[in-house]
């Protein structure tokens, strides 16, 4: 939990620095990847309540970094759209993430950064297990 708050407070700072929060980019980054995402499916992806999300979002489309727009297949549906202004932020936030990855490489060997993500992999498993 230490690293993980080291970690989380890092990132923060960061993304503060580019005019994002921490969940903002990660949400930035999650479109980035798919875009036109389901509000719900995207609230699944970045691990976020629905209410939080919407909040989120709100303060985004405000920002003019994502646009919601309903689903014409099914009128119940919000999907989120990157903006051109969001594919910039974006574009900043993966640069952060690229930043801190290469600082924490630094600090461990190739063998220690694989066994790492093994370990870490099994532990993700197993509390998802858990929480189903």
């Amino acid at each position: 939990m230490q690293v993980s708050k080291l970690l989380r407070d890092r990132v923060h700072t960061r993304m503060e620095g580019i005019g994002l929060s921490r969940g903002q980019g990660f949400i930035l980054f999650r479109l980035g990847h798919e875009g036109g995402l389901p509000q719900t499916e995207l609230a699944r992806q970045t691990m976020v309540r629905p209410a939080t999300l919407t909040e989120a979002l709100q303060r985004m489309e405000s920002a003019g970094l994502v646009a919601r727009k309903t689903d014409p297949a099914d009128q119940r549906v919000s999907r989120v759209y990157l903006t051109p202004r969001g594919r910039e932020a974006r574009a900043r936030a993966e640069a952060v993430w690229n930043e801190v990855e290469s600082e924490l490489r630094a600090i461990l060997s190739a063998d220690d950064r694989a066994q790492l993500v093994t370990l870490l992999g099994k532990l993700r498993d197993a509390l998802a297990e858990e929480g189903r």
